[in-house]
């Protein structure tokens, strides 16, 4: 501050001389030939008198002290604006800085140091702008002295640092983009020794003779130190999540209602509890009121989790209102004013954990007391108190134009609340339907009132293949259960559209594979001046056009200019669901459909491994036979279906192929919790319907049996995020780790040949539709995958990207290698965390067999790529499908990248 240069150190002393805060501000002010006062009050009650007496010019603060500051700061300003001050908000909060800047503490602090523990970022940017000066950040210990500065290394008198893993919590050295570890230091200023305390002596040094100080940092470059947390403020939920709860506490601790507030948690508890001191101006606002008071609270508390982009889980689910401060005389506060939290702990912990359980009974008598609402009531009130029930979530986030993932549901918990809508209401209501874009609550009440109304007519996994099935039939799935009399006896009547294709209907156009086949008939379409229809859920045809067009906006501009100007010209998009009846169009859109329509491609479906057939039944199942109703209307359209090789499940391998009838070699299967036995067994019944179709009335089909699609090979940011290949690859790259191989090692201990089953994006699009474009009067299958025999496999791709300079060091114990993995994934940034490879790790739990060939039979489908000239072109000038290689893996780290993922 100017004209406070030449002024002797002046300090307050307000922390005790056991720490090193309170020796040091005492030694470095004589030092200096400056003054020390001491606080009048060790609880620092009188902190702010104290600093106006004695008008410091240096200030060593502790957050708890700047929280104290800020509080005072908010106070001020509610006052004098709640008083009528004419004064914009601004202008009275800068004139509350002035004045605790020249009056509250005297008008000559030229430097503000804060230490002893995390400051949040929102708080030093107020002491900084409060005091009009650079706020320096000090770390250290009493053990050890002062470590560094605004996260540089002092040397003097650190003489080395490390740091070193600590699995449990998901730090490692190995971890990207920095190193992060517990910070191991030796300092020429380290303590000898706790006074008649070997034992705890011995136990804070290691084998090297470098003291543990217990605190988590990340290594941002050598001698470059950012504090994360104290190893012991570190949780793990229950769910695997990890939370730092010191860091929670430092970021409520900005809202101005909550004076102080202690966090807790559990590792058998997937949530958070709190305890809150609220500041005296809420207490007195709420008058009285304690549920006000309450509700004020929490409400502020989602505010900050909001503004900060907290997880859900961050946010404490309820809190208990304590009404007496945190002090040092009650022991709630450490001496230099840190939460003691052993003592808060054994004060509130009996009463928290009691909390723990009432919320879970109440949870459960939620749950129960939803079984007995009256089933002739309007369903969205029920529809709304079931999703509560089942998330925990407050009343205060719920509404009708709520979406059910916006509450952190995902595919398991939408089953859970499918499974509960159906015993409250006795209606089926699809996954498909709770997670649709196109729905939020309140579409999901609507969906039930219309079953409940109806009377529930559409078919089921139940009235196709019976009550309790643990088996399906391929016989089960006859037409004249999901198509009506009508329509089936016209069929074989019907002409054939014939020629080159004017009018393509498209389904899942803004699904992965979707938007390439989208975008490889608005190409072909621009050549004759045709029109491509693509149905898209959404609330309208406007959001319906922008769902698709995000799937292109990836950061590609080329690509982004390219999709627009082809659909300027050629694209319609309508809003439906292929699971609704006559797919979520009205009549006449319907018709019109029917009508004008040459050629449908029909990818759409809900891709899920884990839920079961009867969940997905509706959108694949009957999606697909809603498919077939419309190629069998006016006239006979051909169809071209994306089904999946999971089908060649419960199949003899030695009689798979892609020329028998399904029904034929699949007649039966189990319905099971096996992974993707739902998700195979929903493709499978949509190709016995298209058999039974082709059959009837000789409709053309090409089926389609896809494996993994990778990115694309040219478009930057276009691969599939979502995918277990994704997942893998930025997981690999993020944790820095990998197994020394993914497979089963033979005999001799070499890496064992295998490959793996991929193809780019752009060649399966092009394929798909070039292929399905041939077939005019049969049914052809192909198997749409890899066949190459090539020993490109997972372990080449670990390689690649090595060679492409992303620094993954590799653990040859693969049991070594995966708790490590799953730990530092844990660990990852939530965005990072989010798209890992988290929910998908049981697949890697163990190495894989090596097979150095496709997953199935795919000479069909090789010859009819060489046979159309399509694919790879080889060094003869003939094509093929193409192999996996070192460029499209690397383009893979870019794209992620390019997405803000790496």
């Amino acid at each position: 501050m100017a004209g406070t240069e030449n002024l002797p150190m002046i300090g307050l002393n307000f922390m005790p001389m056991s720490h090193i805060m309170g020796r040091g501000t005492l030694t470095s002010t004589l030092s200096t030939g400056g003054t020390g006062y001491f606080a009048a009050s060790s609880d620092m009650s009188t902190l702010f008198e104290d600093m106006e007496l004695i008008r410091p010019t240096a200030l060593a603060l502790v957050p708890r002290v700047c929280d104290m500051v800020f509080q005072r700061f908010q106070t001020d300003v509610d006052r004098r604006l709640a008083s009528g001050d004419a004064a914009s908000a601004e202008a009275v909060a800068a004139e509350v800085k002035a004045d605790i800047r020249d009056n509250l503490f005297g008008g000559r602090v030229s430097a503000v140091m804060v230490g002893s523990a995390p400051l949040s970022e929102e708080l030093g940017e107020f002491i900084e702008s409060c005091f009009e000066l650079n706020l320096t950040d000090g770390y250290g210990s009493t053990e050890a002295g002062m470590v560094f500065r605004d996260g540089i290394v002092q040397r003097p008198p650190v003489i080395d640092y490390k740091l070193v893993d600590v699995p449990e919590l998901g730090y490692f050295s190995t971890d990207k983009p920095h190193p992060r570890g517990e910070l191991l230091l030796k300092t020429d200023g380290m303590f000898l020794g706790y006074y008649k305390r070997p034992e705890v002596t011995a136990g804070v040094f290691d084998a090297d003779g470098f003291y543990m100080t217990g605190d988590i940092v990340a290594e941002l470059a050598h001698d470059n130190i950012e504090i994360i947390d104290r190893r012991n403020n570190v949780l793990k939920l229950s769910q695997g999540e990890f939370v730092a709860v010191a860091t929670l506490e430092a970021e409520y601790a900005n809202s101005p209602v909550v004076h102080q507030i202690y966090v807790y948690g559990s590792s058998e508890r997937s949530y958070l509890l709190a305890v809150v001191v609220p500041t005296p101006e809420a207490v007195a606002a709420a008058k009285g009121d304690a549920a006000a008071l309450k509700t004020t609270i929490a409400d502020s508390l989602q505010d900050i989790a909001k503004e900060i982009q907290l997880q859900s889980y961050e946010v404490p689910r309820d809190f208990i209102i304590e009404p007496q401060p945190f002090t040092q005389g009650n022991g709630l506060l450490t001496g230099i004013a840190k939460l003691a939290r052993p003592n808060l702990k054994a004060h509130y912990g009996p009463r928290l954990e009691q909390m723990y359980a009432e919320i879970a009974e109440q949870q459960a008598a939620e749950l129960r007391a939803l079984h007995g609402v009256d089933p002739d009531k309007p369903a969205l009130e029920t529809v709304l108190k079931a999703a509560q029930a089942l998330l925990g979530v407050s009343s205060a986030e719920l509404a009708a134009d709520t979406h059910f993932t916006d509450l952190g549901g995902d595919s398991l918990s939408a089953l859970s609340f499918s499974d509960l809508l159906r015993d409250i209401f006795a209606v089926e209501v699809p996954v498909g339907v709770i997670v649709s874009a196109a729905n939020d609550l309140g579409g999901v009440a609507k969906f039930v009132d219309e079953q409940r109304y109806s009377g529930g007519t559409r078919p089921t996994a139940e009235t196709v293949h019976g009550a309790g099935h643990t088996e399906i039939r391929a016989a089960d799935l006859t037409l004249d259960k999901f198509i009506d009399e009508a329509t089936l006896h016209a069929a074989p009547s019907l002409p054939k559209a014939v020629g080159i294709p004017h009018t393509v209907l498209l389904t899942g156009s803004n699904g992965y594979l979707g938007h390439y086949l989208a975008l490889e008939w608005l190409e072909r379409l621009d050549k004759t001046d045709g029109k491509l229809i693509a149905i898209v859920r959404g609330k309208n045809a406007e959001a319906a056009y922008r769902r698709l067009e995000e799937a292109f906006d990836t950061g590609d501009t080329q690509l982004l200019a390219h999709f627009r100007s082809l659909a300027d010209k050629h694209l319609e998009v309508l809003a439906g669901d292929i699971g609704d009846p006559n797919l979520g169009l009205d009549a006449d859109t319907w018709q019109r459909l029917a009508d004008t329509v040459d050629v449908i491609v029909h990818p759409a479906a809900l891709v899920n491994h884990v839920l079961p057939y009867s969940q997905l039944f509706g959108p694949n199942v009957v999606g697909t036979a809603e498919i077939v109703k419309l190629a069998l209307t006016t006239k006979i359209k051909p169809v071209t279906y994306l089904s999946t090789v999971a089908v060649a499940a419960y199949v003899d391998p030695s009689t798979f192929d892609e020329e028998s009838d399904i029904r034929a070699i699949s007649a039966v299967r189990p319905v099971d919790e096996l992974y993707a036995n739902g998700y195979g067994n929903s493709k499978w019944a949509g190709e016995v319907l298209l058999r039974e179709a082709h059959d009837l009335c000789g409709l053309p089909v090409a089926v389609f049996r896809s494996d993994m699609i990778l990115a694309h090979s040219r478009y930057t940011g276009q691969l599939n995020v979502p995918d277990q290949f994704t997942r893998l690859i930025l997981s690999l790259i993020a944790t820095g780790i990998a197994p020394g191989s993914f497979y089963q090692a033979q005999a001799t201990g070499e890496r064992p040949p295998a490959h793996y089953d991929g193809l780019p994006g752009d060649f399966t699009a092009e394929a798909i539709t070039t292929l399905g474009t041939q077939v005019i009067d049969s049914y052809e299958t192909y198997d749409c995958v890899n066949p190459h025999a090539d020993g490109i496999s997972l372990d080449n791709f670990v390689d690649w990207l090595i060679e492409a300079g992303y620094p993954i060091a590799r653990i040859d114990n693969y049991a070594q290698w995966f708790t490590r993995f799953d730990t530092a994934i844990r660990g990852l940034p939530e965005k990072q965390k989010q798209h890992s490879l988290l929910p998908l790790l049981h697949a890697f739990e163990q190495p894989s067999a090596a097979e150095n060939h496709g997953v199935v039979p795919a000479k069909r489908f090789q010859h009819a790529v060489q046979a159309a000239g399509i694919g790879a072109i080889g060094q003869d000038g003939t094509t093929d499908i193409p192999h996996l290689s070192r460029p499209l893996i690397v383009k893979y780290a870019k794209d992620l990248e390019q997405l803000g993922l790496l």
